[in-house]
């Protein structure tokens, strides 16, 4: 008959698979603008409850506020922040009013986070902006000497006072 019988045939099925999706597409718009009433709105509910407890999922309602691993280790290190905060405001004011004058200094604690694949010179920028070294010169020079530049753990970690650069390498360091 025709020697393009199989591009027919491709036009023909095609015609009918846009037909068939065009009316899915009105179906679903038609579907979309449906309100439920009062009495399927409580059975539908059910029925999907049903449906959530068959796959082991939870239904929780638009307005209950959801949190992420992200947001709750967020929270978590702020909860921490917080509670160093208020022990350092407790040993830093006087627990007897009117006690000797000749009371030692209260300990400064400051933390530094280093995160994975730092540099030498990015930890050292952390410890000036944490105002634990004077500059960033003698801790990158002394890691470099020790060959520990690649060694640097990442982590929080706290400093008591003014650490010496080799307190400040022997904490952060693999050795």
């Amino acid at each position: 008959m025709f020697k393009n019988k199989f591009f027919l045939y491709g036009l023909g099925l095609g015609l009918i698979a846009g037909a068939v999706l065009l009316q899915l597409m009105f179906k679903v718009d038609e579907m979309e603008g449906r309100t439920l009433d009062a009495g399927q709105s409580a059975s539908a509910l059910e029925q999907l409850q049903a449906q959530a407890d068959k796959l082991n999922y939870k239904i929780v309602p638009k307005a209950q506020t959801i949190y992420s691993d992200k947001d709750i280790e967020t929270l978590k290190q702020k909860a921490a922040e917080e509670e160093r905060n208020k022990i350092a405001k407790q040993t830093a004011s006087p627990t007897v009013q009117g006690a000797s004058t000749s009371q030692p200094a209260a300990k400064t604690v400051r933390t530094v986070y280093i995160s994975e694949r730092m540099d030498a010179s990015q930890v050292a920028d952390m410890f000036v902006k944490a105002n634990l070294l004077p500059d960033t010169s003698g801790l990158v020079a002394s890691l470099y000497q020790k060959k520990l530049t690649t060694r640097i753990r990442a982590g929080s970690y706290s400093f008591e006072d003014q650490p010496t650069v080799d307190d400040i390498i022997a904490q952060i360091t693999i050795q």
